[in-house]
């Protein structure tokens, strides 16, 4: 099931949109309806058209906003409302870096070749590809409008499904995936309006123009929450990127203190005392066990000397 009537006309819209951003050698804004916002390191931004992006910048959209943003090689990328994106994250062990991150929320990818995405609980490699896809939590929705798509299941049994153009994969809260030749009427209806039609290529008109992003204050812990409580192979590298926060902000550092259970690699900035006091108090333990350990071994070298000198008492006490 195609999206539109207009679907038809995708693949030549595609290939023209190509050919508009092939020079294209930087991720630019290329739309912004609504509210959206830039995380960079410390700073919220409110996001722009225009707006160069860059490594571990996130995007985050209010309900009913869409912002769309063009990668080098052709690659449109539209976002729906209520999203939360990383753009190129860093990534630790068990993670191939990836170009977008998906938290959770709506997202829409048309590409001329191979692209990919992944999500907590999904990686998407495309070829040639149009897809739509939807996910919060351990649920997602991911329709092929044109080309083909490989889905690997990243939590649990880590299924891989082939899906080629019409595919639908889906997986409910608690439930199994599974793969049909149709969208369903429930998706649909729940679609962005934006992405009923092709994704335009306007990067070329940004490519010589310099737009700031406005900025709207330092990232308070509810900003970035989300973030700090996924993945440990994502999160970890976002510690030395927004430690300086729970030093500087109090009430950051409180939040992050009363959530340490979701994010413990944050003990040090966020509880520095409390880390000061644990970690004297295991140097007591490692002492206390060392002690322990040598006055075992006093205690045996005491009873080897002792059962060795035993025979020659014996001997000199002249009894038969």
């Amino acid at each position: 099931m195609r999206l539109t009537k207009k679907s038809f006309l995708l693949g030549i819209a595609i290939l023209l949109a190509s050919s508009l951003v092939c020079a294209q050698s930087s991720s630019v804004v290329g739309i912004v309806e609504g509210s959206a916002t830039l995380i960079r390191q410390t700073t919220r931004y409110a996001l722009a058209e225009g707006v160069a992006l860059n490594e571990q910048d996130i995007i985050e959209t209010a309900p009913g906003a869409f912002a769309q943003i063009e990668l080098p090689g052709g690659v449109l990328v539209g976002i729906g409302e209520s999203t939360r994106l990383m753009l190129r994250p860093r990534v630790g062990k068990g993670l191939t870096a990836p170009p977008l991150y998906l938290l959770q929320g709506w997202l829409k990818t048309s590409s001329s070749g191979a692209f990919g995405f992944v999500s907590p609980t999904l990686e998407v490699a495309t070829q040639a590809a149009t897809t739509v896809a939807y996910t919060k939590g351990a649920q997602y929705d991911v329709f092929v409008e044109t080309g083909s798509a490989k889905l690997t299941q990243r939590d649990g049994a880590q299924t891989v499904s082939q899906l080629a153009s019409g595919d639908f994969a889906q997986r409910r809260e608690g439930g199994t995936p599974t793969v049909a030749r149709s969208a369903s009427p429930e998706f649909l209806a729940k679609v962005p309006r934006q992405f009923r039609d092709r994704l335009p290529a306007r990067g070329e008109r940004f490519a010589k123009r310099n737009v700031a992003p406005k900025a709207l204050g330092e990232i308070t812990y509810a900003d970035v929450a989300a973030w700090l409580r996924t993945e440990p192979a994502l999160r970890l590298p976002l510690l030395p990127l927004w430690r300086p926060r729970a030093a500087a902000d109090l009430t950051f550092r409180a939040e992050a203190k009363a959530n340490l259970a979701q994010h413990p690699e944050w003990e040090q900035y966020a509880d520095p005392e409390g880390y000061a006091r644990r970690l004297a108090a295991e140097a007591e333990r490692r002492r206390a066990r060392e002690a322990a350990r040598q006055a075992a071994r006093a205690a045996a070298a005491a009873a080897a000397a002792a059962a060795a000198a035993s025979p020659s008492t014996s001997a000199g006490s002249g009894k038969p």
